[in-house]
C-alpha cells in the first residue's frame, strides 16, 4: 500500500467497517480481462483467517470461473462527499477493505451452510423465517478463506477507535 497513514490494519476496526457496507465486490480471473461481480454478504474473524460468505445461484459465469481458478479477490467499500464544507481538512472520506483467499462452496447439507447463511442474513440485519429453509436448497453458499496478512482496510480519516468508523455529517 502506498499511503501507509490511511491503512487500517486493527481487526475490530476493520470489523466495524465491513459492518458498515452492504456490498462486497469479488474479482475474479478471466481472460481477457478480469471479472468483478458485487455480491451481499457475511464474515467472521476464525483464528488468523477472515472468512467471508455469500450466496447465488447454484450455476453461472462466476462459479465456473471459481471453479476453474478459486484465487479471487474483494472489497467492500463506503464513501461520503463533504462537497459543501470541509471536514478534517477532507472533501471527502472512504472505507475500503480489500482482501485475497481461496474460494470454495459450502456443501449444502454440512452444518457449515446453517451456519454461513445466518452469517449473511445476520450482516443484512434479518434472522432465519421459516420461509427461508426451503429456498435454501436451491441456493449456492460459498466462502472466501482470506489469511489475516491478506487483509488490509484503508481510509481517507483513518479512524482510531469504533466510535470513529461511521463518517460524521
Amino acid at each position: 500500500m502506498r499511503r501507509k497513514d490511511r491503512q487500517v490494519t486493527d481487526r475490530a476496526l476493520i470489523s466495524g467497517m465491513l459492518d458498515m457496507t452492504e456490498v462486497l465486490h469479488i474479482a475474479i480471473k478471466d481472460e481477457p480481462y478480469p471479472y468483478i461481480v458485487p455480491v451481499n454478504f457475511g464474515y467472521e474473524w476464525t483464528n488468523d483467517k477472515l472468512i467471508f460468505y455469500f450466496h447465488c445461484a447454484k450455476e453461472g459465469k462466476k462459479l465456473d470461473l471459481m471453479r476453474k481458478d478459486p484465487r479471487v479477490t474483494v472489497n467492500a467499500a463506503s464513501f461520503i462527499s463533504y462537497a459543501e464544507k470541509n471536514y478534517k481538512g477532507h472533501r471527502h472520506d472512504y472505507r475500503s477493505v480489500t482482501a485475497s483467499g481461496i474460494a470454495e462452496e459450502i456443501v449444502p447439507d454440512d452444518e457449515s451452510f446453517l451456519h454461513a447463511h445466518e452469517l449473511l442474513l445476520a450482516h443484512n440485519n434479518r434472522r432465519m423465517h421459516p420461509d427461508d429453509y426451503p429456498v435454501m436448497h436451491q441456493i449456492s453458499i460459498w466462502q472466501i478463506t482470506c489469511d489475516a496478512d491478506k487483509v488490509w482496510g484503508k481510509a481517507e480519516i483513518v479512524p482510531r477507535t469504533l466510535e470513529e468508523i461511521p463518517f460524521s455529517i
